[in-house]
């Protein structure tokens, strides 16, 4: 903090850093699942550590922490509120203070709480000082946060000497050994697992039923959702919003918009999930044990699977997102849009490793709804992108696409990521049509060398792959008209295949 903002008031901005790193940084399911659960509440309790330990001590009656929007904000009302909270979500904060000087105090405490309550957890601050505009306050807020995550590097713990023992898992310094498993584990596992034991439900990931794929193999699913256009709402409603009241007001009602619709969302497509489940249950396996959420904050969800429940879910998400808003006025309505990844992959996938391809497919679906022709009045919609990997060290999604789906003829096997926008019902990069032709190819019941050479299509060339098409036709299998015609030119002039998506996920969909 500028020492020239010590004497002044100011609005502050915390964020919490890499959060999907922390959480998964460990491949250790219940250290993941207690990282989930920490970045739920630490924030909320390093503010109230920062009030009641700073010096000289705060009263009660000096600090407001309520963000009902519907309530009146005591820092306009008296000058003896000295710190009022704006909101506080899971990771992020926004909060006021008389003095930049009270604000640098906070910041320290909340700093040294994340040290020894997480560890390996990071929080960057911004601070600017409080004028009458709050839209320009906030726009100025987040320039200077992007200064400071630009120019501070990610600290982790020490690393260890060759004499002192390191965590299997992340190389940090080991405190103990576990009796159970003779495994070393450190500060931040503790930390994460004691946190996880809080839980009423733990299923452990080895213990997530799976399917059987036509090759054999076993495979359960990776999902990471995450809601579009928040910023570029959050931008827009307060760029119109000088006013601090109101654009408090504002800005709690997106947090509250944010978390009540995602909750309800979640919980209907739970219950849908849960009726499908026992209605197309493949074992004896309870629904716990073949569905599990790792993580649920406002709108980012991650969750893992059996692998023939990742896409049912997802169209249960989707059907539960529409006709749901993210702002709802009469000067603007945003409705609410998200972006999905899924990776499939074997159950004993390295569980960071898995995580992160679907984090990966996630962005790639982003990326796609971002793009201008895409836009849905100017907002990035629906989408999702999916991957398979054998390899139970995946690797990242450029690499695998660029390896695997590229044609020596420049034909691209995907046509990932898909849109579930009803504005591009229809279109052949629709996610219905994508199902309609997996079902189609089920239905077929073509036998597994079949349907492995239409999942490579033209892998093995165009002409021959043209060739085997048609003496499949002469032997009564007509393809072109079972799924229609095998490519798609987009509008950058790249040509995909059609048919290869619907292969490799047939043996998921049921």
């Amino acid at each position: 903090m500028d020492n020239d903002l010590l004497n002044k008031e100011v609005l502050c901005i915390l964020d919490t850093r890499q959060i999907q790193r922390f959480m998964f940084r460990s491949n250790t399911y219940i250290d993941t699942l207690g990282g989930s659960d920490l970045i739920n509440h630490i924030l909320d309790d390093a503010i109230a550590f920062a009030l009641h330990n700073i010096e000289p001590h705060l009263n009660e009656d000096e600090y407001d922490i309520s963000m009902n929007p519907d309530e009146d904000i005591p820092y306009f009302k008296s000058n003896k509120i000295l710190f009022q909270l704006i909101i506080c979500t899971a990771g992020n904060a926004l909060f006021i203070c008389r003095s930049g000087e009270l604000c640098r105090k906070i910041i320290r405490k909340v700093s040294r709480y994340y040290l020894e309550n997480a560890y390996s957890l990071n929080i960057s601050a911004a601070v600017t000082e409080k004028t009458d505009n709050f839209g320009d306050d906030i726009f100025r807020l987040y320039q200077r946060l992007n200064i400071v995550k630009a120019s501070s590097s990610i600290s982790d713990p020490l690393g260890t000497l060759a004499v002192v023992i390191k965590e299997h898992n992340t190389g940090e310094p080991a405190i103990g050994i576990t009796e159970d498993s003779n495994d070393a584990y450190s500060v931040s596992s503790l930390i994460r697992r004691k946190e996880a034991l809080r839980r009423d439900i733990i299923v452990d990931m080895k213990n997530i039923s799976s399917t059987t794929a036509s090759n054999g193999k076993e495979y359960v699913a990776v999902i990471h959702a995450d809601g579009n256009n928040l910023g570029i709402t959050i931008g827009r409603i307060l760029q119109k919003t000088p006013d601090y009241k109101l654009g408090i007001k504002r800005r709690r009602q997106i947090n509250k918009a944010i978390e009540t619709n995602f909750a309800r969302i979640m919980a209907d497509t739970m219950r849908m999930l849960e009726e499908y489940y026992y209605e197309h249950r493949k074992d004896k396996t309870d629904f716990a044990h073949s569905f599990s959420i790792i993580h649920r904050a406002g709108d980012d969800i991650n969750c893992i699977c059996d692998a023939y429940l990742a896409l049912p879910f997802t169209e249960f998400l989707y059907s539960n997102l529409e006709d749901s808003f993210l702002w709802d006025s009469d000067d603007m309505k945003v409705p609410l849009y998200a972006c999905t990844g899924i990776a499939f992959v074997p159950p004993d996938t390295s569980f960071h490793a898995a995580f992160g391809l679907a984090d990966e497919c996630c962005k790639s679906a982003k990326t796609s709804a971002k793009l201008e022709r895409n836009l849905i009045d100017g907002f990035a919609g629906n989408r999702m992108d999916f991957q398979i990997s054998e390899n139970r060290f995946t690797g990242s999604l450029d690499r695998l696409r660029e390896r695997f789906y590229m044609t020596r003829e420049h034909i691209d096997l995907t046509m990932r990521p898909y849109s579930l926008d009803k504005t591009a019902e229809g279109r052949p990069y629709s996610y219905k049509k994508l199902i309609e032709r997996v079902q189609r190819l089920n239905n077929a019941h073509l036998d597994s060398k079949t349907k492995q050479i239409i999942g490579q299509s033209f892998a093995m060339g165009r002409m021959e792959f043209r060739r085997w098409i048609e003496e499949c036709r002469k032997q009564g299998i007509d393809l072109i008209k079972l799924l229609g015609e095998p490519l798609y030119t987009d509008e950058e002039k790249q040509i995909h295949s059609l048919w290869t998506d619907a292969a490799e996920i047939s043996d998921f969909v049921l």
